[in-house]
């Protein structure tokens, strides 16, 4: 019995360091401190996180399969690239998602503490806009940046929690993660492009507090319109940056070889 009592705990533990090394590959992943394109390294990774390279290797065969890396051309293991068309087809999902579950929500109408809830939310962006214009900065930095976004997710998922489709929560979950991962700013937003997320969130509460499932629907339509708009010009301009630095490096490597 005590040999079986080892085994168990060994497996535990084997299986506790495969979600470590799971969870904090993914928090990287999310944080861009691994970027699209990068190769991913088990032994850098155990040595980080002072395990095995076997839980590793397990994780990032999970990551793997769920599509989060990627066997490149050769054959090393990278965080996976998205293509504008996995982008266009990744906020298509998101708009489909979100529209049901306000729809949903309107129809027994958002009140009680529910509606105290999502307008406190709501007033995160608000705040970090009055601090954008009380610092005289044109646009929020990186930590500013990140609260907006957390403050933003926080926002449309507890909308989504309402709903109570704990199926759609999953997978927009997954949704939301794919794209902030994989669409990484070049510029922090500006008090302007605060206002009018600020704004549009409140559109979206009043509606739903009015049970007006028609109108609710329309304004996380054009909300989402929105940011897909914006992160496809961000996506645009990365596209430009990395073919400029592919030209320098050809120009320069090519007059080494002179």
């Amino acid at each position: 019995m005590p040999r079986l009592s080892k085994t168990k705990s060994r497996k535990g533990n084997q299986k506790s360091a495969r979600e470590r090394a799971y969870a904090y590959i993914q928090q990287r992943i999310a944080g861009r401190e691994l970027p699209a394109g990068v190769a991913i390294s088990e032994v850098a990774l155990a040595a980080e996180l002072g395990i095995s390279r076997t839980p590793v290797h397990e994780a990032i065969r999970q990551l793997l399969g769920e599509g989060l890396l990627e066997e490149d051309s050769n054959v090393a293991i990278v965080v996976v690239r998205l293509s504008r068309q996995d982008f266009v087809e990744l906020y298509e999902l998101r708009s489909v998602l979100e529209s049901h579950a306000v729809s949903k929500i309107a129809k027994r109408t958002l009140a009680g503490k529910d509606l105290e809830r999502v307008q406190a939310l709501a007033v995160e962006i608000k705040t970090l806009r009055n601090e954008l214009v009380k610092s005289g900065k044109k646009n929020l930095n990186d930590v500013q940046m990140r609260r907006f976004e957390m403050a933003d997710i926080r926002f449309h998922t507890f909308l989504m929690s309402v709903a109570e489709n704990s199926v759609a929560l999953k997978f927009y979950n997954k949704v939301r993660y794919l794209i902030r991962a994989f669409a990484a700013r070049h510029a922090g937003h500006n008090a302007e492009a605060l206002a009018r997320v600020h704004n549009e969130h409140l559109d979206m509460i009043r509606a739903l507090a009015d049970g007006d499932a028609e109108k609710a629907m329309r304004a996380i339509s054009q909300h989402i319109q929105t940011s897909q708009h914006e992160r496809m010009e961000e996506y645009a301009y990365w596209e430009r940056e990395a073919l400029v630095r592919t030209q320098v490096h050809d120009f320069f490597h090519d007059k080494d070889g002179e």
